[in-house]
């Protein structure tokens, strides 16, 4: 199983580290392909990325943490006007198993925090331009404020609570953990567990 879990490691930083352009085929003329390889050598293609179907509005409504795709990695992460945290993750990692029902009870406490978006991305089955996640789980916050944003990777305690305090002290925007009395009743009273996350307790 390790060895397996390595070479998808592999594989994802091999898909990571190229980048690919495609030319849709349908209808394609002469002067199309005559364009695309003028637009590549400019560097005016975008690159293609590798990424699952994009959630349709009433899923991504009915989740607590907010699930990102490749094709939607960039312009989430990138919003200017937000604090965006990622939880990068693989299916068959069980620290990201675990790590689940935190990040899940951090999104609850934190959903009446509207400039602050808590997401998650499967960083097996999509491509994320720039990006090179050498494992799992990988938090990185993407502050808010001009484009390329910087990050700011997260170590340290799973518990909500420790993470929180994180998030305030490196969110560019400040904000008030506890929510309105009318937020307040529907946050979830689930209890979670804690454990520290870090690199030495990641599956590679």
């Amino acid at each position: 199983q390790q060895q397996q879990q390595q070479q998808q490691q592999q594989q994802q930083q091999n898909h990571h580290g190229s980048r690919k352009f495609r030319l849709a085929t349908q209808g394609l003329t002469e002067d199309l392909v005559l364009k695309f390889v003028t637009d590549f050598e400019q560097g005016k293609l975008k690159p293609w990325l590798r990424s699952e179907p994009e959630p349709s509005p009433e899923d991504l409504a009915s989740e607590d943490v907010g699930v990102l795709v490749g094709t939607t990695f960039t312009a989430a992460a990138q919003d200017e006007s937000k604090d965006v945290l990622v939880d990068f993750y693989a299916p068959w990692c069980g620290h990201c198993r675990k790590l689940e029902p935190q990040y899940k009870a951090l999104a609850n406490q934190l959903r009446h925090v509207k400039f602050l978006t808590i997401t998650k991305i499967d960083a097996t089955r999509n491509e994320m331009e720039d990006m090179n996640i050498m494992g799992y789980p990988t938090i990185i916050l993407f502050p808010s404020g001009k484009s390329p944003k910087r990050q700011v990777v997260y170590h340290g305690s799973r518990s909500p609570d420790d993470m929180i305090k994180w998030l305030q002290e490196h969110c560019s925007t400040k904000f008030d953990s506890n929510p309105p009395p009318s937020s307040a009743a529907k946050a979830s009273t689930d209890p979670v567990g804690s454990g520290l996350l870090d690199p030495s307790e990641e599956d590679l």
